[in-house]
């Protein structure tokens, strides 16, 4: 159990399996039967007559109000499971649950006997002695409840770890594709052909910016093929982008102004790779017909609180009316997404005197295993 957790899991309510309700109500009424006919030997060998058919109701409606009250086994595994939530919660909640799986197992159990001695012609019910009786069914129900209950947390921790075993598949799968999309971007002929035209014209003006830039894009190249997770460092995240931002500079020279404000402290935090370049792009295409004006572009990274902000803001057309979205922002959502889940965020939207300014909120924790 973790020992660092405040905050109670959110709420989670058992889901009804009509195969595994019936597999369960199976194996409680072969129990039952199993104990019945033990009571009844045991009956039998200190000398009384009882019929058969008394203690087989007795284990019969045992056993069913047990089976109805799964449900409320396993609701308090999942509102105080084994790993999430503190020791003082795991214990009240787990102690709760078995004193009220006690109360109406023995409140079921009792009233199921009673009517079925009426209907069946028995007389009245005799329960024995209230008190000893209750004490009795209360020492067999806790034992009863901490079994079911370790049961079921040995299946919710196989069911979550199934699920992060398929989670992590998937990312993997996601994360392959989004480096070779990151790569292919890389490598697109377009931006092959601006860069290779870009050389070709610096080459006899500016041999030593020449070889920087030659530099940059065998870096980029590089950093798009060599194996890695799906995060990196961001001051790596800001090398990469200088490298593009390079290139950006020498081809459209003054009509391209960018301006940075890093926070300090930043660069060992992990970011998702090439998420700036993705957001400097998608200002980029997002401004394609802004020819002959200079555009100004903000790169930010910043701290506050527990998550870091990055944000690349504009000063062109801004977006249209309508959701704001595109392949490399919906992209990017999804890969935000399959690493923080619900921990990260992107919002995009207009500035007020016109641009745009999309954002990416991270968590400082690392993303999931």
């Amino acid at each position: 159990m973790s020992a660092d957790r405040d905050d109670p899991p959110a709420r989670r309510w058992p889901e009804l399996k009509l195969r595994w309700a019936l597999l369960a109500l199976g194996l409680l009424l072969a129990n039952a039967f199993w104990r019945a006919v033990t009571t009844h030997l045991d009956l039998r060998a200190s000398g009384y007559t009882t019929p058969f058919a008394r203690p087989l109701v007795w284990e019969l409606s045992s056993a069913l109000v047990v089976w109805v009250l799964l449900w409320l086994v396993k609701a308090v595994v999942l509102h105080a499971p084994w790993r999430g939530v503190r020791w003082p919660r795991f214990m009240a909640v787990h102690a709760a649950g078995c004193v009220l799986f006690w109360s109406l197992h023995v409140a079921g159990l009792w009233g199921l006997r009673i009517g079925i001695y009426r209907v069946a012609g028995w007389g009245p019910y005799h329960y024995g002695e209230t008190l000893p009786r209750i004490a009795m069914e209360g020492l067999k129900d806790i034992l009863t409840f901490a079994l079911l209950a370790l049961l079921f947390h040995l299946l919710e921790a196989r069911r979550a770890r199934q699920a992060r075993d398929l989670a992590a598949a998937r990312l993997e799968t996601e994360l392959r594709e989004a480096r070779l999309q990151a790569l292919s971007a890389q490598l697109d002929p377009h931006f092959l052909f601006n860069a290779l035209n870009t050389l070709s014209a610096l080459m006899y003006e500016d041999l030593p910016r020449t070889d920087r830039l030659i530099t940059a894009l065998g870096q980029m190249l590089r950093d798009g093929l060599e194996a890695g997770g799906p995060t990196w460092p961001l001051a790596q995240e800001i090398a990469h982008l200088h490298h593009y931002l390079a290139f950006l500079e020498a081809r459209f020279g003054e009509r391209l102004r960018v301006e940075e404000s890093i926070a300090p402290g930043l660069g060992d935090l992990p970011v998702p790779r090439f998420a700036l370049q993705r957001l400097v792009e998608n200002a980029l295409k997002h401004n394609a017909e802004l020819a002959g004006r200079v555009l100004h572009l903000r790169i930010e990274a910043q701290r506050e609180d527990r998550s870091i902000r990055l944000c690349v803001q504009d000063d062109g057309v801004g977006f249209g009316p309508g959701p704001v979205s595109g392949l490399g922002l919906d992209n990017l959502r999804r890969s935000l997404d399959l690493l923080y889940g619900s921990r990260a965020g992107l919002v995009a939207g207009n500035v007020p005197g016109g641009g745009a300014r999309v954002s990416l909120q991270l968590p400082l924790e690392a993303p999931h295993d």
